[in-house]
């Protein structure tokens, strides 16, 4: 008998988690401390990630002790000869884990997990979507096809996650699932690194000037950020906020393209390039404003972080933006193709030390619903309860 169907006594359940890659931002930061947590309260995990894109920054796993499993195969891009063969490690690895629950995590890791899991597991199968690549990341042909298969592994699927009741609204719309199996379960992170920073002292060692006025955006370069976007708003606001000062803390492929933008638009000395970083809470001390320019988030990291450190945001109106920021509370949300309305709101805030100082010290009460001990909390109820239904006694 399987050890995920009924059986007479209490079993360790194990939870199998899959994801893409284990690449610096939410999704990442969301499964490590989601197997902490679950394994503090006696579940036992196994955490299997893919390989990162050649442009991309891992996560730092320094003093991280899970258990995990590298497989390079799984890869992000679309890759027949790749997918097979991780589709084929998959197989093996849930048959010799044996889970109890198989929890997947971004896209490629969610369509090949589930489609594994079908064949190769009784085991309960969750997906979590932290965005959605139904339009805007491929051609027709390959959106659909790929809308095709989420919908043929929904209807196989225990529980669908979103982040944000905007993300469940998407699913629905795109008949990704049954309204039924599709819940919201938000990002959960560590917040207190980020609280309590020391501006001054922030400022001074990443050489911000006491005046200028300090715009910061961190994300990975890519075409989704629409960084682009960031620059001429900003390119804009200089005209009457003559203060401010854009920094880009991040990398990626889009990198020489928007530092050659910058300088057409003649602001290259009102913009820095910073790379990647490994002090984030840093620069969210040092900032301002913090901001975000995308065409589609899930549940934007950085807007999060910036909450908990009390700073002020201005975000593109996409996915879960407007459930992390309050407009007009907590920070600003313009439309997303109105570039006139990001920089006027960037200029408003840059011109207005009161109202930035308002909105920040509203946000750390707005961060707290991503807390860490809530998404534990909410995955331990969920896991026990999809378990309940099929029999499995914990």
């Amino acid at each position: 008998m399987s050890e995920s169907s009924p059986r007479s006594g209490p079993v360790r359940p194990r939870v199998l988690r899959i994801i893409t890659r284990l690449n610096v931002g939410g999704p990442s930061t969301h499964v490590l401390i989601a197997d902490r947590g679950l394994r503090a309260r006696g579940w036992e995990t196994l955490l299997v990630h893919g390989a990162l894109e050649p442009d991309e920054a891992g996560i730092s796993l320094e003093g991280v002790d899970l258990p995990m499993r590298y497989l390079p195969t799984l890869v992000r891009p679309i890759s027949p000869l790749a997918d097979l063969r991780a589709t084929s490690s998959l197989v093996r690895i849930i048959r010799e884990y044996r889970p109890h629950i198989i929890h997947t995590h971004l896209s490629k890791a969610g369509l090949l997990g589930r489609s594994s899991a079908i064949y190769a597991s009784p085991a309960a199968r969750i997906h979590t979507f932290h965005g959605t690549v139904f339009k805007g990341y491929f051609g027709a042909s390959k959106s659909g096809l790929i809308q095709r298969a989420e919908r043929f592994l929904g209807r196989r699927t225990d529980r669908v996650l979103a982040l944000s009741g905007r993300q469940r609204d998407e699913l629905l719309a795109y008949r990704i699932a049954p309204a039924s199996c599709i819940e919201i379960v938000p990002l959960g992170l560590e917040l207190d690194r980020f609280r309590g920073g020391d501006r001054d002292a922030a400022r001074a060692a990443l050489g911000i000037a006491p005046r200028t006025v300090a715009v910061v955006t961190l994300c990975r370069l890519v075409p989704v950020k629409r960084i682009d976007r960031m620059l001429r708003a900003v390119a804009l606001a200089l005209t009457t906020a003559p203060a401010l000062r854009l920094y880009v803390v991040g990398d990626g492929g889009e990198r020489t393209g928007l530092e050659s933008l910058a300088v057409r638009l003649g602001i290259a000395d009102r913009v820095t390039f910073v790379g990647w970083s490994t002090d984030a809470p840093a620069w969210y001390a040092a900032a301002d404003i913090v901001a975000l320019s995308s065409d589609s988030e899930g549940t934007p990291l950085s807007l999060i972080e910036a909450a908990a450190a009390g700073r002020a945001t201005v975000a593109t109106d996409v996915g879960g933006v407007a459930d992390v920021v309050a407009d007009g509370v907590t920070g600003l949300v313009v439309p997303r193709d109105d570039e006139a309305a990001l920089a006027e709101t960037l200029a408003r805030l840059g011109n207005d030390l009161a109202l930035r100082t308002r909105l920040g010290a509203a946000a750390p009460e707005r961060a707290e619903r991503y807390a860490a001990e809530r998404l534990v909390d909410d995955l331990d109820s969920l896991y026990r309860q999809v378990l309940s239904e099929r029999g499995v006694k914990l």
